[in-house]
């Protein structure tokens, strides 16, 4: 019979697993052309030149750490936050972009997936937020389990 421990730590490998892999396919593609990437960057017209270079040099990589913690279990306090960070962070520039009217592709997924923001982009970036709040909660949840 499975116990309520092991229920949440079979969720939580799941929710690891699914937002690492998320991850991994979004960072690929953006270290394989970081000119395309810096593009989107850029149309979303929300940082400079200077922090646009950044955030493509920075980003794609950070999110293979955090893929690798989340489905390795390696400093999972820092990945926890982190990941929701960046899924909050990928939400509310899709937000503002999608409510400033901007007719752009997300450009979570590099060149191939060039649909515009919208409805399915929009799904998606809240259901990763989501799933990584319920990470944090889980994690959370077990560490006060812990301690008592």
């Amino acid at each position: 019979m499975m116990t309520r421990t092991s229920r949440f730590e079979i969720f939580d490998g799941i929710v690891s697993w699914v937002l690492g892999i998320s991850l991994i396919v979004s960072a690929i593609p953006h270290l394989g052309n970081p000119y395309f990437f810096l593009g989107s960057v850029y149309a979303y017209q929300m940082v400079c030149p200077n922090i646009g270079q950044l955030v493509v040099m920075v980003l794609p990589v950070l999110q293979l750490f955090l893929a690798v913690c989340l489905i390795g279990r390696f400093f999972v306090d820092v990945a926890n936050f982190l990941t929701l960070g960046c899924f909050l962070a990928f939400a509310t520039v899709q937000t503002t972009a999608y409510f400033r009217g901007l007719d752009i592709s997300c450009g979570c997924f590099g060149p191939g997936y060039d649909d515009p923001i919208g409805w399915f982009s929009l799904s998606l970036v809240y259901g990763l937020l989501t799933l990584s709040v319920i990470r944090n909660a889980i994690f959370l949840f077990s560490r006060n389990n812990e301690a008592h």
